[in-house]
């Protein structure tokens, strides 16, 4: 070989060879550019995970609060890393898509939403008991109409913007089989890790969060909902009173003729009173009639079409009558029941807790395992669907012995589309026709149910309320209805009066409508918040009476009693005054009742009443000997109470 010929062989396998590295570095490069195109990509999809963390926070606040740009920031960071973990789960579980973090922000929207329309219709935001009665908020919806603000068209549109968003610059990520496994092993242990804190750690106390029990809307608005509906969360489960055992039940009601055995622990195996023989005494219809309100108390409006008068009329004759105070107010019915047939109050329980779907009531007290003993066939009318409330369950446990619910109700007349109280009457007296003993029948009537802006009131039964004050059309259907119940009550009273069955009548109220917040401003002339405790409870009262028929004035006359002090009362105490009223065999429990209502004369949610006729906050410090020894009789009272429901369990 030459060598020229060496040379271009040299110099052949030198290109070669500079070919093959060159194209060896660029073959190099390309997954190290595929690296760092994946840390890019993942990049952008933290940072849109970290703005609909930030973005669910806001669209669960700005619907409905006020107060947002004012939270404390050691507030706000808790509250975002409750909604981090819910998001990251719920990221894992959409196998981290685009279209994950958009079902995350969308949740927290329609949460922030809901929180308006329930403040709206209920005065407080959605709270862990809430979300055991959506069967109960769906089935009663339909009466009231949904509306958009301007606020929440703006959350809408963020809402839209931030899909957009997904859709255009946040990249899309490949699942594989492997992918799907992981994903979902990270989010399981997630949600255990979060479950075991909550049990772990006390909310209240580590991040200092105070659910103010009787203004639940003011501690989430100041606090943030997540952090505050966690913390209510982990106050489902009620704790005993200071001071409570047995023996302390024992020592309290002993005075009123209670053995051990009448404290909730002994109690179950006991026997029946019945056994003997029904106890003879006049049939009772207890008629809890929905929304049945008397505006007319409010300033400027007496005199007026919102004044009940027939109402008044039968109160005039009645063994007792006045106002009872109430613990729900546009909503919470399944309470005011609650209080009545038990004869607790909500007042020791605070807001936000709704008894029939969170406690197994199974052998508490109450009116109607109370009739029960004494003979009586035990009777519940409600024409709506039995699992509302879970009254389906509830009333089976408080010991009726029939329920009749919408289903028994075929053909029944209406009003606005719902059950008339006529027809509920006539279900009562038929009731009391089949029975061979007293009959008690506890009827829940639903004509008056709001909405009022339904446009469903026939002409002839149109009501227009002439005030200078109050000029809408949503009073002018309540009051519509009020005018419909009053023509049924008395319908009611002709019948009894004319029958020869002895029968002692208590009727009241469950709440006053919905819109009364908006009617206390424009009558009182100023905002509730700013209110006296007093003022307040204007929107907490109802009318009530307990009337006898003629033939049980003849038959019982001597064992009526006619109550020289019920013109202020709350509901706990409705069911003993019921039983002294009508002269029936009293309890302990009752007895207990009535000298608690000398010292404390009406307790609901928001306070108590002194004898004076002073009404006080439940925090407020005493400043006389009266308000020192209710609040040392009410804290007796709720150790009584506690007995009354958990102590059996």
């Amino acid at each position: 070989m030459t060598e020229s010929q060496k040379a271009v062989q040299v110099d052949g396998a030198g290109a070669a060879t500079r070919n093959r590295c060159g194209g060896t570095g660029r073959a190099a490069d390309v997954p190290a550019r595929s690296r760092r195109g994946d840390i890019a990509r993942t990049l952008v999809r933290l940072a849109f995970f970290a703005v609909a963390v930030a973005l669910g926070f806001i669209l669960l606040e700005v619907p409905w609060n006020d107060g947002l740009p004012a939270m404390e920031a050691k507030y706000v960071m808790p509250n975002l890393a409750v909604l981090a973990l819910g998001g990251a789960i719920t990221f894992l579980i959409g196998q981290r898509t685009r279209a994950s973090l958009a079902v995350f922000v969308g949740l927290c929207l329609l949460s922030g939403m809901a929180n308006f329309f329930l403040i709206e219709f209920k005065g407080q935001p959605i709270v862990p008991a809430d979300l055991f009665a959506l069967s109960t908020a769906a089935s009663v919806s339909s009466g009231y109409s949904l509306f958009l603000t301007p606020r929440l068209v703006a959350c809408l549109a963020a809402f839209a913007a931030f899909c957009a968003a997904l859709a255009l610059w946040c990249p899309k990520r490949p699942v594989t089989g492997p992918d799907v496994m992981v994903n979902c092993l990270c989010a399981v242990l997630l949600a255990t890790a979060g479950v075991m804190q909550f049990d772990r750690v006390s909310i209240k106390k580590e991040c200092a969060v105070k659910v103010d029990v009787w203004d639940v809307r003011g501690s989430y608005a100041t606090q943030g909902t997540a952090l505050c509906f966690l913390s209510r969360a982990q106050e489902l489960v009620p704790k005993p009173p200071a001071g409570y055992s047995a023996e302390a039940v024992t020592d309290i009601l002993e005075p009123f003729g209670a053995q051990p055995a009448d404290t909730a622990a002994d109690r179950e195996g006991s026997a029946s009173n019945s056994a003997a023989g029904p106890h003879d005494g006049p049939n009772v219809i207890a008629i809890m009639n929905e929304t049945f309100s008397d505006l007319s108390s409010y300033p400027g409006l007496a005199g007026t079409v919102a004044e009940p008068s027939f109402f008044r009329e039968v109160a005039a004759d009645a063994l007792a009558a006045g106002d009872v105070y109430v613990s729900a107010m546009g909503g919470g019915t399944c309470n005011s029941e609650f209080e009545f047939l038990t004869g607790a109050s909500m007042g020791n329980m605070g807001g936000g807790v709704y008894p029939y779907v969170l406690y197994d009531l199974e052998g508490t007290d109450n009116l109607a395992s109370y009739f029960r003993a004494l003979g009586y066939g035990t009777h519940a009318i409600h024409p709506a669907e039995a699992s509302n409330w879970r009254r389906d369950r509830i009333y089976e446990q408080l010991g009726f012995d029939e329920f009749d619910d919408i289903t028994t109700m075929e053909g029944a007349d209406t009003f606005r589309a719902l059950v008339t109280d006529r027809a509920t009457y006539a279900r009562a007296l038929e009731k009391i026709d089949e029975g061979e003993a007293p009959q008690f029948v506890f009827d829940v009537t639903i004509q008056n149910h709001g909405g009022y802006d339904t446009g469903l009131v026939p002409e002839a039964d149109a009501v227009h309320l002439e005030s200078d004050a109050v000029n809408d059309a949503e009073v002018d259907e309540f009051l519509a209805c009020i005018k419909r119940s009053e023509a049924d009550l008395r319908w009611l009273i002709d019948e009894l009066n004319a029958r020869n069955e002895p029968t002692v009548v208590v009727f009241f109220g469950d709440h006053q409508p919905g819109f009364a917040d908006w009617l206390f401003e424009r009558t009182y002339g100023h905002s509730v918040d700013d209110a006296p405790l007093a003022e307040v409870q204007q929107r907490w009262r109802t009318p009530y009476f307990i009337w006898a028929n003629e033939s049980a004035r003849q038959q019982y006359g001597s064992r009526l009693t006619s109550i020289a002090n019920g013109d202020a009362t709350s509901l706990n105490y409705l069911g003993s005054l019921l039983a002294e009223a009508a002269g029936l065999p009293e309890t302990p429990r009752m007895r207990y009742m009535e000298a608690l209502r000398d010292k404390v004369p009406a307790v609901n949610l928001n306070g108590f009443m002194t004898p004076d006729g002073t009404w006080h906050w439940f925090k407020e410090k005493a400043a006389t000997d009266e308000h020192k020894q209710a609040k040392r009789i009410l804290k007796q009272y709720r150790i009584i109470q506690y007995d009354q429901l958990f102590g059996k369990q």
